[in-house]
Parts: structure tokens; C-alpha cells; sequence
């Protein structure tokens, strides 16, 4: 297992959630995993990219053999495939360790041209995860039958946790964001950026002069994603041939 990594062009993406019924990650994964091999990037999943909890064997199984596929080609061109675990595929942490290719992290410290990058999913800093675990597992486990009648389910959470953000940004002096907070305290340990996963909300702001927090959204109806280029930071949605921002 790794926490360090130097390499100075790397694509994150995060909440890819495969297998889950809702996700789109496994139908337009694979132009960007192409993208990634012929533009000589290296690949971050920053968490939830396979959905362990909330999905069947066969699902899972069925969702991810192309996708390996293109893992494979990628790791077979030189490229590294770095996967930090999230709390959706935690068990990933010990399960492929000592024999896989792909480098599994529970969070990465990144160096690339000048900038310190600290990458993690970010479900530590959540309040709910932090101060009721339990129930946090057990709710999350609930869904999982619930996604197969209503899959709907997670747009009814993405629009409440969007209206949420909205309404913490509005009155961020009331009440700042458990992730703002948990990023300004990374930043203040020496790092000039931090990505986060898990909240499925993208967003790039400067919280601290000249340093970056930046979350890389979800592939579940999203596809956005951070490309980080000598320690320059960009979030872009990924349209199916080329980046948009």
C-alpha cells in the first residue's frame, strides 16, 4: 500500500459507483480510460468506483469487464492506476493489496511539478459517516434493494444535496462546510490543493491564497473530473470524445 506519488500528469475521478443500477459510469467510462492511454495520463479513482455495498455480484461483475479491460491497456502502456478507497468499496483496501497492479490507497499524497496534492475521498469529514458510522452503514446498505425498484432514488439525494450546498454557501459564516473545513485544514498542513470525492458535487474554489480545493463530482449521472497537469489543477465534464468545461 502507497500514500506517496510523483508523476506530473494525472486524470481523478471518484464516485464512479459501479454495478449500482443508477450509475452511467460503465456506459461512457471506457472513451475516457481511451482518452487517458492516448494522452499519457496517469489515473486516480478517488473512491466509490466500484459499488460494493449497494449492488449484487453478477451486477458488479457484468458492469466492470470492459472497464477492466481498458484498465488493463492502460497499466500495459506504462501508465499507473492509483484507486483510493471510499466508503462504498472500503474492503478493496486489504482485498487487492500484494497483488494487483493497480496501487491502492486510503488517501494519496501527490507531488506533481512544484504543488503538494493531497487526494482523498473525503467520507471521514462527512458528519453523518464521523458521528453515527453505524447507522451510516446500515442506511446505506437499506438503499441498495430500494435502487432496484426506484433508481431514481440517488437524483433525490443528488438535488438535496445540491439544494444544501447552495444553502451553506449562502450563509458559509453560520455554517461553513464540514468539507471546506476539512480542506482549509489540509491546505493549512502544507499542501496547495486538496480533491475530495463523496459529496458527488463538483466545485473548484481558492479557500486559502493561492490554494485549491477542488471535488471531482460523480460519474453516477455526472462525469466530471479533475485533470491535474504539473500541478496545475482543471475540473472538466467529460463529453463522450473530448473534456468540456
Amino acid at each position: 500500500m502507497i500514500i506517496e506519488a510523483e508523476v506530473d500528469r494525472l486524470l481523478v475521478v471518484s464516485d464512479l459507483h459501479i454495478g449500482n443500477p443508477f450509475s452511467q459510469a460503465s456506459g461512457s467510462l471506457g472513451s475516457f480510460l481511451d482518452h487517458a492511454r492516448r494522452e499519457r495520463y496517469h489515473l486516480c479513482i478517488n473512491g466509490d468506483g466500484l459499488d460494493i455495498l449497494q449492488t449484487s455480484f453478477a451486477n458488479l461483475a457484468n458492469d466492470t469487464v470492459r472497464i477492466v479491460e481498458r484498465i488493463r491497456a492502460l497499466l500495459a502502456s506504462g501508465l499507473k492506476v492509483f484507486y483510493v478507497v471510499g466508503n462504498h468499496d472500503i474492503v478493496l483496501e486489504h482485498y487487492f493489496e500484494g497483488f494487483s497492479e493497480i496501487r491502492i490507497c486510503p488517501f494519496l499524497n501527490l507531488r506533481a511539478g512544484a504543488r503538494r496534492i493531497r487526494i482523498e475521498h473525503g467520507h471521514l469529514y462527512d458528519p453523518l459517516f464521523v458521528k453515527h458510522p453505524r447507522l451510516y452503514d446500515a442506511l446505506t446498505r437499506a438503499a441498495g434493494p430500494l435502487l432496484h425498484v426506484y433508481p431514481d432514488v440517488y437524483r433525490v439525494w443528488s438535488s438535496y444535496e445540491k439544494l444544501k450546498g447552495r444553502v451553506n454557501e449562502r450563509f458559509r459564516e453560520q455554517e461553513p462546510s464540514a468539507y471546506h473545513e476539512a480542506a482549509e485544514m489540509l491546505l493549512r498542513r502544507g499542501f496547495d490543493a486538496v480533491v475530495f470525492g463523496h459529496t458527488h458535487r463538483a466545485e473548484l474554489v481558492e479557500l486559502l491564497p493561492g490554494k485549491t480545493y477542488v471535488n471531482s463530482g460523480n460519474w453516477m449521472h455526472g462525469g466530471t473530473y479533475v485533470e491535474i497537469t504539473n500541478g496545475e489543477i482543471a475540473l472538466h465534464r467529460w463529453g463522450g470524445e473530448a473534456p468540456t468545461r
